[in-house]
């Protein structure tokens, strides 16, 4: 009996041992959930974010580039316990510079545990990093904080063109402009690490690890000419500071590839703080995005219509003043008209009775014929995002008198960046082409991955019908009955002033309320530059556009020719007076030389020989760098950095900043390992720490910018 018993515990034992063992094999090669589990517990990765590309302008200056920042998390669930939330703030408060209840009543998040606080400890600096952590350490709380390395996306020329480069969000992706439109490119290809790891999360030796390595984003080059583009913002801020208009833009193109080289828009913003603006400042950029009634702007395009099916000749004639459609007047802008006029007058003259009759000659069906050819059924196309549609009314349930004011501008919708392709088909002969913001994409290895080609749209009308309409243009500038506002000695302007109605949501318009604009090109007869300013709602003015759109228009593109050396078209009589204008005219502009490869002390000579001043960065030897870089135009006497090769050193001497663009003395700092707090945009006027004092490695300087050098 006792040896049954042994034997029974003895068989019980094995079978349990047994039970065990296929348990343990089953749950190692059969369970599925558990064997996830246990990889889960086993494989790690890391996860390896891409540097975005870099936005340049059409110059190689740059625009938009990334460098390494901070996201902080906080453990608010153990502040709170530690009672310490009052001190937390208050801390807080301080290094990112904002009121203290403003911190507190951020951090006061009931219920949340760990808390990302957007945006005072997004995308942060290693300074600011590094205060934080000695904060939360001085507190005793240096465990209740998580930090991951991230990029902050850095806009050095802060306002420049902020519409068209727009800005990244909290995570890194392109919210509006260029940022958001290229973000394929510009955003890259995480890469990651996968391995198996201990119980500590490190990597156990012998086991294999697979690896994707990161792809980097992709830089782009825009047409944006930074000179170009700070004329355009410029001439917005004075037209801000004597009318504070509701909103406006100016674009400046060129009419023969749709290139554009300048695109500013009233309201702007600073990308670098986006989180400071409303979202119609943010996501609107009024050159593009909201159609309006252009008034006499539209004109130019009638007449093209006319004079192609025949409707007119330019030397007719007609009585201005007043006009009756359906029984209702229709009057010219002063009410009493000129008396009898030509067509072409009627363009000079602005008259509206004159583009009725033009209209009616060319009628409704030629009229939607030519309103589709230039375009205006349809976007442009521009590379950017948020662009606008235009508004007509249909063409079967059109009556007279809507038709009678479209003739004239009135009663449809357009864009500017439609007029700006509109009046570039007749500017370059009559193509009809797709504007765009970006000329090329480049991969981090070098390559062209994508590079923009002219696109015609199609052909709107015969270069004689344009050349025609052209030479009606010039007059129009040169003969103006309100005065020569917009004529610039030595080269004929073609142009076109409107003063445009604002409609009333209800019906009807409002009164004294306008929209005010100038487009136009020069050379006429062989384009090289378009503009256009359009100004909404101006105050502490009178209504029309020669007096706050067209010299706007005159003071970009008088420095815009001399900075492009555009030459005048001179007839006798102007050329002694521009070569008088020439020889009291301040600013010259030189192009950079090629410096590099030579020794410091030639280098200094050629920049001198040049009209440039230099400064050296690494004492005496061999260039192997310089900026601005080889090619660019700058106003003579700008200074030029050299770099010279440097090793272990510890502490640089300070350069002389004044006369460079931000960009430039961004690639200085960088060089040098200084660290640069930049304020205002356009050239260097000030520094913090004069030039010539030796001064640590990562110490940060003060250098203040002007666009009133320019």
């Amino acid at each position: 009996m006792q040896r049954f018993r042994i034997r029974s515990l003895q068989i019980g034992f094995v079978v349990a041992v047994a039970a065990v063992l296929v348990r343990i094999g089953y749950v190692q090669t059969a369970d599925a959930f558990l064997y996830h589990r246990a990889k889960l517990q086993w494989d790690a990765s890391d996860v390896i974010q891409p540097v975005r590309g870099t936005i340049y302008d059409s110059t190689g200056g740059i625009l938009a580039y990334s460098v390494p920042a901070y996201t902080i998390d906080l453990n608010l669930q153990a502040i709170r316990q530690a009672d310490k939330l009052s001190a937390v703030a208050g801390g807080l408060a301080s290094i990112v510079h904002v009121r203290q209840a403003t911190m507190l009543s951020a951090l006061n998040r009931p219920g949340v545990t760990w808390l990302q606080l957007y945006p005072y400890l997004i995308h942060v600096s290693l300074f600011t990093k590094q205060k934080v952590e000695a904060l939360f350490t001085h507190l005793n709380l240096s465990n209740d904080l998580t930090i991951y390395k991230a990029y902050l996306r850095e806009y050095p020329n802060q306002t420049l063109a902020s519409h068209v480069i727009g800005f990244t969000n909290e995570h890194g992706q392109g919210s509006t402009g260029v940022e958001l439109s290229y973000n394929k490119y510009l955003a890259g290809t995480p890469g990651y690490r996968q391995f198996t790891q201990d119980t500590f999360g490190n990597p156990i030796p012998f086991y294999p690890e697979h690896e994707k390595p990161v792809q980097n984003g992709d830089n782009v080059y825009l047409t944006i000419n930074p000179v170009i583009q700070r004329y355009a913002q410029k001439a917005l801020s004075t037209i801000q500071q004597r009318f504070t208009p509701k909103r406006a833009a100016i674009i400046v193109a060129n009419p023969k590839t749709g290139a554009i080289l300048a695109m500013a828009t009233l309201p702007t913003f600073n990308p670098n703080e986006y989180w400071k603006y409303s979202a119609s400042t943010l996501y609107t950029n009024w050159a593009i995005s909201d159609p309006f009634e252009p008034g006499s702007t539209f004109k130019p395009e009638v007449f093209v219509g006319a004079l192609t099916t025949h409707s007119i000749t330019m030397n007719q004639t007609y009585m201005s003043g007043v006009d009756y459609v359906n029984g209702v007047p229709i009057h010219d802008w002063n009410i009493y008209g000129w008396g009898r006029l030509t067509y072409e007058q009627a363009l000079i003259y602005s008259s509206n009775v004159g583009l009725i009759h033009i209209g009616q000659a060319e009628g409704v069906k030629n009229f939607y014929n030519y309103w589709r050819l230039f375009g205006f059924n349809h976007r442009t196309g521009i590379d950017l995002p948020g662009e606008g549609h235009s508004i007509i009314f249909p063409e079967k349930n059109l009556n007279a008198v809507d038709f009678a004011t479209m003739a004239f501008g009135q009663g449809l919708a357009v864009t500017p960046i439609q007029q700006v392709a509109a009046i570039g088909a007749i500017a370059n002969g009559g193509d009809l082409i797709t504007p765009y913001v970006v000329q090329k994409v480049v991969a981090p290895s070098g390559k062209d991955v994508f590079q923009h080609h002219v696109h015609v749209v199609r052909n709107v009308a015969p270069r004689s019908i344009m050349t025609e309409v052209t030479n009606a243009m010039v007059k129009v500038v040169n003969e103006d009955p309100q005065g020569n506002v917009g004529v610039i000695p030595g080269y004929n302007i073609a142009g076109k002033t409107g003063t445009a109605q604002i409609p009333k949501p209800g019906g009807g318009y409002y009164a004294n309320v306008y929209n005010l604009s100038f487009i136009g090109f020069v050379p006429a007869h062989h384009p090289k530059v378009e503009i256009y300013v359009t100004v909404n709602e101006p105050l502490h003015t009178a209504q029309w556009g020669d007096w706050v759109a067209t010299p706007a228009a005159r003071y970009v593109l008088e420095r815009t020719l001399k900075y492009l050396e555009i030459p005048p078209h001179q007839t006798t009589t102007q050329k002694t007076h521009t070569q008088t204008q020439a020889a009291t005219h301040a600013t010259q502009y030189v192009s950079v030389p090629n410096v590099t490869g030579i020794p410091s002390n030639q280098s200094s000579q050629h920049l001198h020989d040049a009209g440039l001043q230099d400064t050296v960065i690494g004492g005496q030897g061999t260039v192997i760098d310089q900026w601005p870089h080889v090619g660019t135009r700058v106003p003579e006497g700008s200074t030029v950095a050299i770099e010279i090769q440097r090793h272990n050193v510890s502490s640089v001497t300070v350069p002389n900043f004044k006369g460079m663009l931000m960009t430039e003395a961004m690639h200085v700092c960088s060089s040098l390992g200084l660290r640069l707090n930049p304020s205002g945009f356009g050239f260097a006027t000030t520094q913090s720490i004069p030039a010539g004092h030796s001064v640590p490695i990562g110490t940060r300087i003060q250098v203040d910018f002007s666009s009133s050098t320019i």
